[in-house]
């Protein structure tokens, strides 16, 4: 059965890229996962207009600011309001400025127009976005009579859009490489400008390779230098064949499996394709590709009917979706041992019932199944946060010292041990989750008071790249961020709100920062404490208020209320 999330695309059987440059055999693959909201997706047709004659400076202005916006194939139209020389030398492939709430200024008679905006984020030239904070574009646009007609001869390095324009005419896809060392598929999300998207463009996304940020952490069985063979992905009859050049013909199993399996998931949004046949000087590299049985599966796990696990009063327990409340046995149900139990952390796999418990004094860390009469202490410390189980069985949690050395980590026999990160240093964890492929780290820090959303990448021991994501949301940016959640890949659930003391909400934020959604809820109570369980098909997000009132996720602006009210929550990794 085709996947639900493969959405479709009118294509030709030939498609071309313009004006840009059998199933694996050998070993497991695994923790792959479909893009969350990082669709290829067919967009609206925006036809660029040509400078009119007598327009005046600002026209001109506004007028090659509509052409980049349209993404016409060469610009052809927008290089048409600059002089000859500048439109030589114009490289609107050299990145682009993503900009919010513009003014526009020319004054009359002048021989300039000005453009003054609040940048939000740039893409890099291959299509990656960082957000920006708190940086103004101020740009005077020069110009100069050309055939008796105003030009602008200063053009920028670049694209400059709106995020408008970002959100709704560029196509965002995702591209994916292997965490290093390991058979995980990690996806990275990028911006294409084209709208729609051929397979000719997202293969060529994915032979650029990963990110700067996101390259220590993965690696790509595609040589570096890899080009398509030649500027077209062909599709006949479901059947995608993907030219590539001849430095690949010698690459050795099991890279060559390795290769099929990225192009191969790249391409999976295109519900047209179904087969995917590479071929080198054209002939086969490697056996057919079915999409319909790529190994892996989507690498979450299924919609779960498990419920959460609470706690009431001195137990941990099960909360069913009526309220009803069942103590685990032992020592878990009883809290013998334990203490007054504060916050807890659950594992579905690989050893089902592990549970992980903080004290509500935060300085005790233990863990315990189901059954058991004793607790194994894991960590004791002061200011322990919310625990952490992956799902191969490590335990996190964080404390409220320096953010150095504040996270924890260990494997499910050893005692855990402090990560140095210097990047945090002064600053506090206040919560963070970890990806679904283990590769990433989002994480509530506080410095000086005040609360920002953050990204690190994981490899192996080390924890690096701190990168904020700034929360902004119609030309507001939200100061108090509260607590995260991954509900997919590529995508987290955030509990914010615009300023201290506000009231929190909830937000889908993509990874890049790109995107940032409120999904509610709305109310008087104080949000104090999120959970998320991502899964292949829709995430499990669950609300805690300050009084104890549970709160599950059914839709953006649709939340359901738990009749119970409980300490802590958890979901099973």
């Amino acid at each position: 059965m085709r996947r639900a999330g493969r959405l479709s695309l009118a294509m030709a059987c030939v498609v071309t890229l313009a004006a840009c440059s059998g199933v694996p055999t050998s070993g497991d693959v695994v923790k792959v996962s479909p893009a969350s909201r990082a669709r290829v997706e067919r967009g609206v047709q925006v036809h660029p207009v040509a400078p009119q004659p007598g327009a005046s400076p600002d026209v001109v202005l506004a007028g090659f600011l509509d052409a980049m916006a349209s993404l016409e194939p060469g610009f052809e139209v927008a290089r048409q309001y600059l002089t000859p020389q500048a439109a030589s030398r114009w490289d609107p492939q050299a990145g682009v400025t993503v900009f919010d709430g513009d003014t526009r200024s020319s004054l009359p008679g002048s021989t300039a127009a000005g453009l003054q905006a609040r940048v939000v984020g740039t893409l890099d030239e291959g299509g990656h976005y960082t957000p920006a904070r708190g940086r103004m574009l101020r740009q005077s646009f020069t110009m100069e009579q050309v055939d008796g007609q105003w030009r602008i001869n200063n053009p920028p390095a670049g694209l400059l859009v709106s995020q408008y324009t970002l959100l709704h005419r560029f196509t965002p896809t995702t591209v994916w490489f292997f965490a290093r060392g390991s058979q995980t598929l990690v996806p990275e999300r990028v911006w294409l400008a084209r709208n729609p998207a051929s397979p000719a463009d997202v293969v060529q996304a994915l032979l650029r390779g990963p990110s700067g940020w996101l390259a220590p952490t993965v690696a790509s069985a595609l040589p570096v230098g890899t080009k398509l063979g030649m500027p077209a992905v062909a599709v006949d009859d479901g059947v995608a064949e993907v030219p590539l050049e001849r430095a690949v013909a010698n690459l050795p199993e099991p890279e060559r499996s390795r290769a099929l399996t990225q192009i191969a998931w790249t391409l999976q949004p295109f519900a047209e394709i179904r087969r995917i046949r590479v071929v080198v000087d054209g002939q086969p590299w490697g056996s057919e590709v079915n999409l319909d049985q790529l190994p892996g599966g989507s690498g979450l796990p299924a919609a779960s009917q498990e419920d959460p696990l609470a706690v009431i009063g001195q137990a941990v327990g099960r909360l069913d979706m009526d309220g009803v409340f069942t103590p685990l046995s032992g020592v878990l149900g009883t809290g013998a041992g334990i203490g007054r139990p504060g916050r807890i952390a659950a594992a579905s796999q690989p050893e089902p019932g592990v549970v992980a418990v903080v004290n509500r004094e935060g300085n005790r860390l233990v863990t315990a199944v189901p059954g058991q009469a004793k607790a194994r202490t894991r960590l004791s410390a002061p200011g322990l946060g919310r625990p952490v189980m992956t799902a191969t069985g490590e335990l996190w949690v964080a404390t409220g010292g320096d953010g150095a050395r504040a996270i924890h980590r260990a494997t499910r026999d050893g005692a855990a041990a402090s990560v140095h990160i210097p990047e945090l240093a002064g600053g506090t964890v206040r919560n963070f989750a970890v990806s679904p492929d283990q590769t990433r780290l989002a994480l509530v820090l506080e410095r000086q008071g005040r609360t920002e959303l953050g990204l690190m990448r994981i490899h192996e021991q080390t924890i690096d790249g701190y990168r904020r994501l700034p929360l902004q949301v119609s030309q507001l940016e939200l100061a108090q961020v509260v607590d995260v959640g991954w509900t997919g890949q590529e995508e987290l659930m955030v509990l914010a709100a615009q300023h201290v003391g506000a009231r929190a909400s909830g937000y889908l934020v993509s990874i890049d920062g790109a995107q940032v959604d409120p999904v509610g809820p709305v109310g008087d109570s104080e949000l104090v404490e999120l959970m998320t369980r991502p899964q292949a098909q829709t995430a499990v997000a669950l609300l805690r208020t300050a009084e104890g009132d549970v709160l599950r996720y059914d839709s953006p602006w649709r939340w359901r209320g738990l009749p119970r009210r409980v300490a802590a929550l958890t979901m099973g990794s």
